[in-house]
């Protein structure tokens, strides 16, 4: 992996389970997030959002926390 990849990692317990926590990281972390939730939400506050998939059907219902930079 190179400073420049974005990756999606589970940081949770492995599934099945009742929540999943998933990582985004890198610098396309924020398009990747917006892709998925249609926002960037306001940066280190939780927020309920909508995750849908590249057709925009909805995949599930989230809390999104954003931590842009270092």
């Amino acid at each position: 992996m190179s400073e420049t990849s974005t990756i999606f990692a589970l940081s949770s317990g492995a599934p099945p389970a009742g929540i999943g926590v998933i990582r985004v990281s890198g610098p396309q972390a924020g398009a990747a997030l917006t892709a998925l939730t249609g926002r960037l939400p306001q940066p280190r506050r939780a927020s309920l959002a909508k995750l849908r998939d590249g057709a925009g059907a909805l995949l599930d219902e989230t809390l999104v926390l954003w931590f842009p930079g270092p």
